[in-house]
């Protein structure tokens, strides 16, 4: 994922090169026939390209799955040798064992007969469905929770679903596999880590569910909003920004290899992580406050777990009279920011673009977005 996000960054730089540069080597008189309106189709032309680049980076990944008249054929979290996994369109009975998928799910147009329940997904599911389904008529909640480590398998696969999406985030998808493989119920495992793996599994599920046509008007729409919002992106006056992840237990530091890490450097700010020692490669690292007050970020994004209550007393608790702390440029400048749970820590689906306007006004709060003056 680094190396997409590196070349959303080249793309947007090549862009603002484009735009500086496309006018006429000398600047006519001013005679009033040749008013600067900002219409240069050259800069025009460079936009579009960079529109046009940026999409199909974006969607490289759904390109890949292949919709027949009957199926879906497209690679799953299993798929590291390249192999794929075809599922038949329409099934009837769908169990998902993710709330974050189930949410997706639905925004495709499907429903289920049996999901994860516990607070966390019930809020989830008023946030992005707008009821909390553990009350459906007929649905089973099957477990409190995504990690599979409480699930009773045997009443999973009672009731004989026709399909089964979950996780590899957590143990879900070990713990289901083999009872499924053996009552032969197909099991997707759903690996989804930014916006690109959101338009393959909308792609995926609106065809499976049987309504294609949400590809347009969702799935596209969404791609459309997300790549105004980084078209629009200053060339200058990028900020350095440290991202942090306040989770259940401790505080860590997101790479570019994270969603919000990899948003920052889609939005050409520079995030500090990726200069430490075992960068490469990971998702998240144990902080050192010495790495960054030698670093001093302009900015200090945190990603809550729990909601930012939670995540602000964890800091406070963590760091709060920590003199190193109180040093960085970004505290004193009151430039710590947190982020919104339903945005930023579960998977935000079609309102990835919320989630990227919200980033953009952090970073760059003096840019003149043009989504600023819709609201």
């Amino acid at each position: 994922m680094k190396r997409f996000f590196a070349l959303l960054l080249c793309l947007c730089l090549l862009a603002g090169a484009l735009t500086s540069c496309a006018g006429t080597p000398e600047t006519p008189p001013d005679n009033g026939d040749n008013p600067s309106d900002g219409n240069n189709p050259s800069d025009s032309n460079a936009k579009d390209e960079l529109k046009a680049s940026l999409k199909a980076g974006f969607l490289t990944a759904a390109d890949e799955v292949v919709v027949s008249e009957d199926s879906v054929t497209f690679k799953d979290a299993t798929s590291t040798d390249g192999s794929t996994v075809t599922i038949k369109k329409n099934p009837a009975k769908v169990l998902n064992l993710y709330a974050s998928f189930t949410t997706l799910w639905y925004e495709a147009g499907g429903s289920v007969i049996g999901c994860i329940g516990g607070s966390s997904s019930q809020e989830l599911y008023k946030e992005y469905i707008g009821r909390d389904i553990t009350t459906d008529e007929g649905m089973t909640v099957v477990a409190a929770s995504s990690s599979g480590k409480k699930w009773d398998t045997e009443k999973i696969i009672a009731l004989n679903p026709e399909l089964i999406i979950c996780s590899t985030a957590m143990s879900g998808y070990s713990t289901v596999e083999a009872p499924a493989k053996a009552a032969n119920i197909p099991v997707i495992a759903v690996k989804y880590d930014d916006f690109s793996d959101y338009l393959k599994w909308f792609k995926v599920f609106c065809n499976l569910s049987g309504h294609p046509e949400l590809w347009d008007s969702v799935a596209m729409k969404s791609l459309d909003d997300v790549v105004d919002v980084l078209c629009e992106i200053p060339d200058e006056g990028a900020p350095r920004v440290f991202s942090m992840f306040a989770n259940a237990s401790k505080l860590e530091a997101n790479t570019s290899s994270t969603v919000v890490g990899g948003m920052v450097t889609a939005m050409k700010a520079k995030n500090i992580v990726d200069d430490w020692e075992n960068s490469a490669g990971a998702d998240r690292l144990e902080i050192n406050l010495e790495t960054i007050v030698a670093a001093d970020p302009d900015i200090i994004i945190v990603q809550c777990h729990a909601g930012t209550d939670a995540a602000k007393e964890q800091v406070a608790n963590t760091y709060g009279d920590n003199p190193v702390w109180q040093s960085l440029r970004a505290v004193q400048n009151g430039k710590v920011f947190y982020l919104e749970k339903t945005l930023f820590h579960n998977k935000p689906n079609s309102r990835f673009a919320e989630a990227y306007q919200k980033l953009a006004e952090i970073l760059y709060p003096n840019a003149e977005f043009s989504f600023k003056k819709e609201k």
